[in-house]
């Protein structure tokens, strides 16, 4: 078995301080007056971060690290990995690594140009199945086939159904030609003020809420190990506070997304959308709708319009 890759737990989620390392890393990389990348990694070992073996960083060791597609929870296709809880950068941010500093050497296939990863616009919470309900992952039908959404397939622990499938750019353009016209109606460009104020509240009770988890898991130990739980109820319950922790964290990171998102200065809404980059677009998307339904094709295959349903927003 190879070693872990820097920033993720042997048992699955984030090694806390490697992945805090590796944030700093990429918020200083991407700096418009970013250092040279020695002095990041010495302004890293500086700090007391090390990689998985512990060792002190490397210029060459950091950058494999950075630009692998594992850092934004990707496998080596460019695709989500179901299952993923939380992941050390976003795409857009690896993405942003990649067009700047050049493909991981690890990624290289001779004879061909590695595919770069699809930044998908409406995972994480933004997109649902318009039957179960579950989250929509993006993935891809074939290895070379168009992005897409898609319900993922039933499994232990996992009440999808699997029967909902849209491609990306369909389901994206339709969405974004949504928001815009929303965002033109009158009076809701007024309430977006508030609507972040409310997201911002929000991220204050998840952050809170994700910071007291141990506590939690404490506590149900606690109850456990005196005899006032039965092992098959402290399990039960262990797994739904495990499974409630990882839908906040994803919740959370999307929600600091939009709690950055400045629209002061835009007065052409459809330029802007036709110019922002993808995580503009998806803070804007998550600031005016709760979530986008995908629904079957029924009667409208050929209208994407058809087949999106957008629980938007209200402000308190």
């Amino acid at each position: 078995m190879g070693a872990r890759l820097t920033g993720y737990a042997s048992t699955g989620g984030l090694h806390p301080q490697e992945a805090k390392g590796l944030r700093i890393a990429s918020s200083l990389l991407l700096d418009e007056e970013a250092p040279p990348k020695g002095e990041v990694v010495r302004t890293l070992n500086a700090k007391g971060f090390r990689t998985s073996r512990g060792s002190e960083w490397r210029t060459n060791v950091l950058m494999r690290t950075l630009l692998h597609p594992g850092m934004a929870g990707l496998d080596d296709d460019g695709n989500p990995i179901e299952g993923h809880e939380e992941s050390v950068l976003t795409v857009d941010e690896r993405n942003q690594l990649v067009a700047k500093y050049g493909p991981p050497a690890d990624n290289e296939k001779e004879g061909a140009a590695p595919r770069p990863a699809y930044d998908y616009l409406l995972t994480n919470g933004l997109s649902g199945c318009g039957v179960c309900s579950c989250g929509m992952v993006g993935a891809r039908v074939t290895g070379d086939g168009d992005p897409s959404y898609r319900c993922p397939p039933p499994r232990d622990g996992h009440a999808s159904c699997g029967r909902i499938r849209m491609t990306a750019d369909r389901l994206e353009t339709a969405v974004g030609e949504q928001v815009v016209a929303e965002l033109l109606r009158p009076g809701v460009r007024e309430q977006l003020a508030q609507l972040q104020q409310d997201i911002k509240d929000e991220v204050s009770r998840l952050r809170l809420h994700v910071e007291s988890a141990a506590k939690r898991f404490a506590e149900l130990g606690d109850l456990y190990g005196r005899g006032l739980l039965v092992k098959a109820a402290f399990l039960a319950a262990q797994q739904a506070t495990k499974q409630d922790l990882k839908e906040s964290r994803v919740r959370l990171r999307l929600l600091e997304q939009v709690d950055g998102l400045d629209l002061g200065g835009v007065t052409d809404v459809v330029a802007w959308w036709n110019s922002a980059p993808q995580l503009s677009r998806r803070a804007l998307v998550g600031l005016v709708a709760e979530v986008v339904y995908v629904l079957p094709s029924g009667h409208g295959p050929h209208d994407p319009h058809e087949r999106i349903n957008i629980v938007w927003r209200t402000a308190s």
